[in-house]
């Protein structure tokens, strides 16, 4: 099914309407503005991948979180995860801590450093994510979000962009389930 009205996407070409990647594009760069503007103190110095990795361990404490977390949660390479996660150790700002049940496993721990920052950045992520959905209902704000996911699902169904492991997207997920739930049906038979 091909969702795409090609009246519409006509439009994008000749600028009479806003390409879905460009909208997307603008409200990033609209929302990192915003942060940067109402950054805290404590925060001053650092990137807002650092600052987004800050709030992602501290929304986890309670898990064991490992570089592939990072990667998948983020949709990064493994290459710039260990580079990201080498310059936030080096600041201080994370630990890399042994596995009791594996020694070859590094679970990523937030410092007392950072975890002050995290204190000082949650009242602006808190402000930030209250104010982009001012306006939409409930309903709005799913459709939204499964939007982007299948937008992002799209994109890495391409083949284009790499391995589809190391992204968060719902419907990659519920489709690798139902493939196993076939499976272990067809297994059980």
């Amino acid at each position: 099914m091909n969702s795409t009205d090609p009246e519409f996407t006509r439009a994008w070409e000749y600028g009479a309407s806003t390409p879905p990647g460009l909208a997307i594009r603008s409200l990033h760069n609209a929302i990192n503005r915003y942060l940067a503007v109402t950054r805290p103190r404590e925060a001053e110095g650092l990137s807002g991948v650092n600052i987004d990795i800050i709030r992602y361990l501290a929304c986890n404490v309670d898990h064991g979180v490992f570089p592939q977390d990072v990667e998948r949660r983020f949709g990064i390479t493994r290459s710039t995860s260990c580079r990201v996660l080498g310059l936030m150790e080096r600041k201080g700002l994370i630990a890399r801590e042994p596995v009791p049940r594996d020694a070859r496993l590094k679970r990523i721990v937030l410092t007392a450093q950072a975890r002050t920052i995290d204190g000082a950045l949650r009242g602006n992520a808190i402000a930030m994510e209250k104010a982009l959905p001012r306006g939409l209902g409930d309903d709005e704000i799913r459709g939204f979000m499964r939007t982007f996911d299948v937008m992002q699902t799209n994109l890495i169904r391409t083949g284009a962009i790499g391995d589809e492991h190391r992204y968060s997207s719902r419907a990659l997920h519920d489709d690798a389930e139902e493939a196993r739930n076939n499976k272990t049906g067809k297994e059980e038979s």
